[in-house]
């Protein structure tokens, strides 16, 4: 009897945090069904008052006039090559330096990760004059490799696999040397295979840092030729206006390739999320 009351308890306890947290989501997704909307409506239907929930017409021209009255091809191509890239060297190196962290021993290797850790404490912003008056010595500004350099080492990659590494028994590398492997390959044949879920998760991560950057690229860049999404899309707001149904639309094609991403690695992403949290 009792069991059945503990039972009907947690049963009215589910519901509510299911409600509860239902609520939450449609309140954070809201804004993006509304920008979804309003990027097939027209300029004066915006404007229109009470607004409209849905559309009273479908109107398709603003994904073409977005196309027509900027280079919004040339922004999106430099935002997606730049953010792959600077995603797939991050993981690399912030792997490879995760796991030296992780399974080598050395002088001062505990002080050294302490120092790389402190360095994550300090705000990227502050950071930015250095490595700016670093770029403009070897003459980098306005250019891709100002875009991608810079975001070739991750302190928070190198700290997030270090965690996963340290946890990694050491018998697996030690099978794979005593078959023959070298340092490198057993890095990238056994530890990394074995880390594909914290892999996912920096992946996200790395790509959303680049993807949705704006002060470094709007600082570093003066050209169109390298604007990126973010920069192109204030330039927009800078030379049209106000033109909202635009900038609706505009911003509806920017999400396409984070929403692509999210939904490939969602499962390994809540993997590597919840990795640290579940023991034995």
């Amino acid at each position: 009897m009792k069991a059945v009351k503990l039972k009907k308890r947690r049963s009215k306890g589910y519901w509510v945090i299911l409600a509860v947290m239902s609520i939450g989501a449609v309140a954070m997704f809201f804004p993006t069904v509304w920008m979804l909307l309003c990027s097939f409506k027209t300029q004066g239907e915006l404007y229109q008052m009470p607004p409209t929930f849905l559309p009273e017409n479908f109107n398709f021209h603003n994904f073409s006039n977005v196309f027509k009255q900027m280079p919004f091809g040339q922004y999106y191509f430099n935002s997606l090559w730049t953010s792959l890239l600077n995603t797939v060297v991050g993981v690399l190196s912030s792997a490879l330096v995760g796991y030296v962290f992780a399974k080598y021993q050395f002088p001062g290797r505990e002080a050294i990760f302490l120092v790389v850790l402190a360095c994550m404490m300090i705000p990227y912003e502050t950071l930015m004059p250095t490595v700016y008056k670093l770029m403009v010595a070897v003459k980098w500004t306005d250019s891709y490799l100002v875009l991608t350099v810079p975001y070739f080492c991750n302190i928070f990659g190198i700290f997030l696999m270090r965690q996963f590494f340290l946890d990694l028994p050491n018998d697996y590398l030690e099978a794979a040397e005593i078959d023959g492997c070298g340092q490198l390959r057993t890095w990238w044949s056994v530890a990394m295979p074995m880390a594909k879920s914290t892999v996912s998760t920096l992946v996200i991560f790395l790509f959303m840092a680049s993807y949705n950057s704006f002060l470094w690229p709007l600082i570093s860049t003066d050209s169109r030729k390298y604007f990126t999404l973010p920069v192109g899309i204030q330039s927009m707001i800078w030379d049209r206006g106000s033109q909202y149904a635009m900038l609706m639309a505009a911003s509806a094609m920017v999400i396409i390739p984070v929403c692509i991403l999210f939904a490939v690695m969602q499962k390994q992403f809540i993997e590597g999320m919840t990795a640290g949290g579940i023991k034995g």
